[in-house]
């Protein structure tokens, strides 16, 4: 299956110009391939290209502090660092600080996230009820509007802190989860002016409304809410954890159980709400720790108060592997599936995965190992997003919505990792969409697995 124009012209191409690493303190002891001691640095420039928000450039980079080595692969300190920008405006900007030893017996993240999207992806609410037409967005269609219309523009800041405790240090598989998020969202439409500067006539966008625009005129999406607002989540929950490792395991559990409250004195607007949320990850060795079986299972309920439409994809986790946690679609959910195409109040997602370490070597005197993947992802609306379509145009209705209830997404795929000293994951994963209504194909490099 051909990947569509859009899809190519969002392709992220992280291309690995420089892996410097340096071990500042002491030396690998003799006959010790797979221990490492003091200090790593891994940098990755990475160059991007897109149609709408013209070339990216920055860098990314995580230092990571393994002490006297004594825990390899587990690690002291680990700093990760991102920092990218658009030519048409779109910015990333990123610290994640994540430790076992800062605190004696937690664990303890920090996260500080400033992201402009000048294109975010918003397709509707509840999956299947909300219908994706293609040729809203295709140039060469008779029913092209815009090749944004399925976007808003979303400016995002989030402070985040998590900590992990034993609740029996004698069984550290049980632990304890507390921590707490602050967002504020600036949302509007897309910025046409900004989009079609330095664009020839011809390849300008047209300024008319976008599916955002008329979800906000009918009333579906609230007016208090079309605007953004800040928020505090206050989360407390239950770690279950075998694994061996922490960075693609070969044997082990992880499971997680979050109760999320957003109260009223800290949000913008009138209502609370309350979440809950479980994760499950299974690992089982199939061969020697080479070929490994993987699996997550991911479900999020609204146990009361009212979301707000901006919210409503964003998923709990105990940790952020990556700038954005939401959902579901795309790199970190349903890889091949549009970005937020299944949104709701309640959710439930699935991945499988066969992970395969083909080669394994020293790299600059580190620890160095290539290996593929191939997976399938699934998810669905478990429970709808209530709207109100009295205000939308009978002709309109039956262009937009649909009346049934959502029903199963799925993609498939393969994937490419390379791994330095085994935290340090350069990840490329090409998933494909079973249905058009979800779109064709999605090509993503990132940091890390999927899970």
């Amino acid at each position: 299956m051909p990947i569509s124009h859009q899809t190519t012209t969002r392709i992220k191409i992280t291309i690995a110009l420089a892996i410097m690493t340096t071990n500042c303190f002491g030396s690998n002891p003799p006959n010790s391939t797979y221990r490492k001691e003091g200090f790593t640095l891994g940098v990755l420039p990475a160059i991007s290209y897109d149609s709408d928000l013209g070339f990216q450039y920055g860098g990314l980079s995580n230092l990571y502090w393994y002490g006297d080595g004594s825990e390899y692969p587990a690690y002291c300190h680990s700093l990760y660092l991102e920092a990218s920008m658009y030519t048409a405006g779109s910015t990333l900007l990123r610290a994640y600080y994540d430790s076992p030893k800062l605190l004696t017996n937690i664990r303890t993240t920090i996260d500080f996230t400033w992201y402009k999207d000048q294109t975010m992806d918003f397709y509707g609410f509840n999956g299947y009820q909300a219908i994706y037409n293609k040729n809203f967005e295709e140039s060469t269609s008779p029913d092209y509007i815009t090749r944004v219309f399925y976007n808003h523009h979303r400016e995002m800041t989030r402070f985040s802190s998590n900590f992990k405790g034993y609740i029996n240090p004698s069984n550290q598989a049980f632990q304890w989860i507390a921590g707490f998020t602050f967002f504020h969202f600036n949302i509007g439409p897309v910025d046409i002016s900004k989009l079609n500067k330095r664009k020839k006539e011809k390849d300008k966008l047209p300024d008319v409304p976008g599916l955002y625009d008329y979800y906000t005129e009918w009333g579906i999406i609230n007016k208090t809410e079309k605007s953004g607002g800040n928020h505090l989540y206050l989360k407390a929950g239950l770690s279950y954890d075998t694994r061996d490792k922490e960075t693609n395991p070969s044997k082990g559990v992880w499971s997680e159980l979050f109760l999320t409250y957003n109260p009223v004195f800290f949000s913008s607007h009138k209502h609370h709400f309350t979440r809950i949320s479980f994760v499950h990850r299974q690992y089982i060795n199939l061969s020697r720790k080479k070929l490994i079986f993987a699996y997550r299972i991911n479900l999020q309920h609204k146990c009361g108060g009212t979301i707000p439409f901006y919210l409503l994809p964003h998923i709990t986790s105990s940790t952020l592997g990556s700038a954005t946690s939401q959902g579901l679609g795309g790199a970190k959910t349903l890889r091949g599936i549009k970005r937020n195409r299944v949104v709701g109040n309640g959710t439930f997602m699935g991945n499988i995965e066969v992970r395969y370490k083909f080669m394994r070597t020293k790299l600059f005197k580190q620890d160095f190992y290539l290996a593929t993947n191939i997976f399938s992802d699934i998810g669905t609306v478990t429970q709808a997003y209530n709207i109100d379509l009295s205000d939308v145009p009978e002709e309109d209705k039956s262009t937009f919505f649909r009346n049934n209830n959502d029903n199963i997404h799925l993609s498939y795929g393969l994937g490419l990792k390379a791994a330095l000293n085994e935290n340090f994951v350069v990840s490329t994963d090409l998933g494909f969409a079973q249905s058009e209504d979800d779109g064709t194909s999605g090509l993503y490099i990132n940091l890390n697995y999927l899970f």
